[in-house]
C-alpha cells in the first residue's frame, strides 16, 4: 500500500476515480465480446484472424527490423582509400576493438566510460605508429587533438540525423522524463497484467504473447542502435586518430589538393598550369637509359614535337615538364628525365625527382638486355619509399621500347597477338616483354611494348594509353599523399612564424607596459593624492 500512496498522491484520488469510470465500459468490453463468441460459437474464427494478425504484424515488424540493420551497416565508417598502406594494419585495430564493444559495457549515457572508450581507441592508433614510447598518446598535440573530436563529432551527428528517426527532435530533457515515467508506471505494470488474465484469460494469453514477440523487437531495435552509435563512435575517433598519426591532418583543415605546390616550373617551357589549375596536377615521371626513346615517348604521348630528340647521347640536360592535357584524363606533368646512367642525372636528382612523382613510365630498349643498372636503380627507388611509411609508392610501368629492332629486325608487320605469337616477331617481343617484367619485378600487365620510330608508332595511342589511365586512380592516390606532405611541411612553417610574431608583439608590449607602471607609481603620493 505505500507503495501505491505516492503515485495515488501525484496523480489525485478523485482523478483516479473518474479515469476508472471512464474506462469501465472499455474494460468490461473484452469480456462481454468473449461470451457474445463463445454463445455464437464463432470464437474459433476470431482465434484465427487473432493469430493471423499477429503473424502478420510480427512479419512486417522483422521485414524493418532487416531494412533497418540494412540501413544502419550500409553507413558504416570504412578506411580511407587514401591512406599509405602501413594504416590498413592499424585500422584492423580498430575495427577489432568496434567489434568488441557492446550497450552493457560501455552505456551510452556514461559520459566517462564513453570518454574512456575514445581514449582506448587513441592509444591503440598511437601505440601502432609509436610502439617505442612509454606513452605514445603523448604526441598528440592539443590542436590535433582538438580537431579530432570537432571532426568526429560533427560526422557522428550527421549520421545520427539521416540514420536515427526523430533524432532531430527529440531532445535529451524528453527522454528524460520518458525514463522517469517509465520507472513510475513499471510497478503497476504487474497488476494490470493479472487483472486482465482474471476478466479475460483468453485474450491476456494472446496479448502476452504479442507484448513478448514486440518487446523482442523493440529491445533488439534499440540494442542494435546503441551498438551501432558505439562502433561509429570508435570507428570515427580511429579514423581521425589515423588520419594524424600518419601526416595526413592538417591543422587549417584545409584540401592539400587545392592550389599548384609544384616545385616545377613549367612556364619557362612556355606552359603555364598555374593560372587554370585548381587542384595539383599528376606528376608523369619518365625515366630510363640514355637513348633508351624516353623524349620520343614524350613526343609520341603528346601527338606531336615538343622536346628535342636526336641520335646523339645526353641530349636532356635538366628535368623538363610539359603539360599534358588529353580528353578523357586530368590534366598532368609529364618530366622527361636525362639518362639516370649519366652524370647529368646523379642519384640525389634521382630521388628528388621520384619523391615527386605519381606514376613513373620506365622506359627501357627490348634489344638491351643488360639490366643490372636498372635493377640496381628500382632496387634503391623502391628502398627510398620503404622507408616512407606514410608515403605510397608511385605505380611504375614498364615501357618496352625498339621492338621493331627484334629479329627478324626487316619483318614489321603489326598488330601483334602477344598471347598467341604466330610468327618469329611476334614470339621475340613476347619473350622481350617477358624478360624485362621479370628482369625488373613489374607485373606483366604493366609492361607495355611499343615502337616509337615515326614512320612505325605502334601501341602508344591504345594500350599504353589505356594501361595509364587504369593507374590513374592509384596515381591520384601517390598525389594526395604528396601533397599532404608538402602541405604539412608549409603549414607548419607558417604556424610557426605566425606563433613567433605573436610572441614578439607580446613581448615588445612589456617594456611599454612596465614603464608605464613605473610612471603611474612615481606620480603617486600616499594616501591616494598627487
Amino acid at each position: 500500500m505505500n507503495r501505491i500512496n505516492p503515485f495515488i498522491r501525484q496523480f489525485g484520488v478523485l482523478r483516479l476515480v473518474a479515469a476508472v469510470l471512464a474506462a469501465l465500459p472499455l474494460i468490461l468490453l473484452p469480456a462481454l465480446g468473449m461470451i457474445w463468441l463463445w454463445e455464437s460459437d464463432k470464437r474459433l474464427y476470431w482465434m484465427l484472424g487473432l493469430v493471423g494478425c499477429g503473424l502478420s504484424g510480427y512479419c512486417l515488424h522483422l521485414l524493418l527490423r532487416y531494412r533497418e540493420r540494412k540501413q544502419i551497416t550500409g553507413h558504416e565508417t570504412q578506411p580511407s582509400p587514401m591512406w599509405p598502406p602501413s594504416a590498413d594494419e592499424c585500422w584492423n585495430k580498430v575495427e577489432t576493438l568496434a567489434q568488441e564493444v557492446s550497450p552493457q559495457k560501455w552505456p551510452i549515457n556514461d559520459v566517462e566510460k564513453l570518454a574512456l572508450l575514445g581514449r582506448n581507441t587513441l592509444e591503440i592508433v598511437a601505440r601502432h605508429y609509436y610502439p617505442d614510447r612509454d606513452e605514445p598518446l603523448l604526441e598528440l598535440t592539443v590542436p590535433h587533438a582538438l580537431l579530432i573530436i570537432e571532426m568526429a563529432g560533427s560526422d557522428l551527428r550527421k549520421d545520427i540525423i539521416e540514420n536515427v528517426p526523430f533524432s532531430h527532435r527529440l531532445s535529451i530533457g524528453t527522454l528524460m522524463r520518458a525514463n522517469r515515467w517509465l520507472e513510475i508506471i513499471k510497478p503497476y505494470e504487474t497488476w494490470y497484467r493479472a487483472i486482465r488474465s482474471v476478466v479475460d484469460p483468453t485474450s491476456a494469453i494472446f496479448k502476452e504473447i504479442r507484448r513478448a514477440m514486440g518487446k523482442n523487437i523493440m529491445d533488439h531495435g534499440f540494442e542494435m542502435m546503441k551498438t551501432w552509435l558505439l562502433r561509429e563512435y570508435v570507428r570515427k575517433t580511429g579514423y581521425y586518430a589515423i588520419q594524424l598519426y600518419s601526416g595526413q591532418l592538417l591543422v587549417s583543415g584545409k584540401d592539400p589538393l587545392s592550389n599548384f605546390t609544384s616545385s616545377a616550373k613549367p612556364e619557362k617551357q612556355g606552359v603555364d598550369i598555374s593560372a587554370e589549375s585548381v587542384t595539383e596536377p599528376l606528376h608523369f615521371l619518365v625515366l630510363g637509359r640514355a637513348n633508351a626513346g624516353k623524349s620520343s615517348l614524350v613526343n609520341a604521348l603528346f601527338g606531336k614535337l615538343t622536346t628535342a630528340t636526336d641520335v646523339l647521347p645526353h641530349t636532356t640536360e635538366e628535368m623538363t615538364p610539359y603539360c599534358l592535357e588529353r580528353e578523357g584524363q586530368a590534366k598532368a606533368l609529364i618530366f622527361d628525365a636525362p639518362g639516370f646512367d649519366t652524370e647529368l642525372f646523379g642519384e640525389k636528382a634521382l630521388q628528388d625527382a621520384v619523391l615527386q612523382a605519381d606514376l613513373i613510365l620506365w622506359v627501357t630498349a627490348a634489344n638491351r638486355p643488360d639490366r643490372q643498372v636498372e635493377r640496381k636503380r628500382l632496387g634503391m627507388i623502391r628502398a627510398w619509399f620503404l622507408q616512407k611509411p606514410s608515403r605510397r609508392p608511385p605505380p611504375i610501368m614498364a615501357v618496352v621500347t625498339h621492338i621493331d629492332q627484334l629479329r627478324p629486325p626487316r619483318q614489321w608487320n603489326p598488330p601483334y597477338d602477344l598471347n598467341n605469337p604466330r610468327d618469329k616477331k611476334a614470339e621475340n617481343i613476347a619473350a622481350a616483354v617477358a624478360a624485362v617484367a621479370s628482369d625488373l619485378n613489374i607485373s606483366p600487365s604493366l609492361t607495355i611494348p611499343v615502337c616509337l620510330a615515326s614512320d612505325r608508332l605502334y601501341n602508344v595511342e591504345d594500350t599504353l594509353w589505356a594501361a595509364i589511365l587504369n593507374q590513374q586512380d592509384d596515381a591520384g592516390k601517390v598525389r594526395f599523399l604528396r601533397c599532404v606532405e608538402s602541405r604539412r611541411k608549409k603549414e607548419d612553417w607558417a604556424l610557426f612564424w605566425k606563433q613567433l610574431a605573436g610572441g614578439g608583439r607580446v613581448l615588445a608590449k612589456i617594456p611599454e607596459r612596465f614603464f608605464s607602471s613605473t610612471t603611474i607609481q612615481r606620480g603617486s603620493k600616499p594616501g591616494g593624492q598627487n
